[in-house]
């Protein structure tokens, strides 16, 4: 799970610096590179985005330290 973990956030975090670019300067690198938002592969990189942060909700319940503070409840 672990690189599964890291595969979502470096997603994610790409997510985020595409979407600083459209808030910025207004350019969006998904559709310079595969499209409108009407074509698959773009809907489908979108998808795989809200998917990862979806999967890194789980990041929330960590302590500074590391570990998990429901890990006792």
């Amino acid at each position: 799970m672990k690189i599964l973990d890291r595969v979502a956030l470096g997603i994610l975090i790409l997510g985020g610096i595409h979407l600083l670019l459209i808030g910025l300067i207004g350019f969006n690198t998904v559709e310079f590179f595969l499209g409108s938002v009407e074509e698959w592969g773009t809907r489908i990189v979108y998808i795989v985005i809200g998917l990862s942060a979806l999967w890194c909700f789980k990041y929330f319940s960590f302590t500074p330290r590391g570990g998990s503070r429901l890990r006792d409840r």
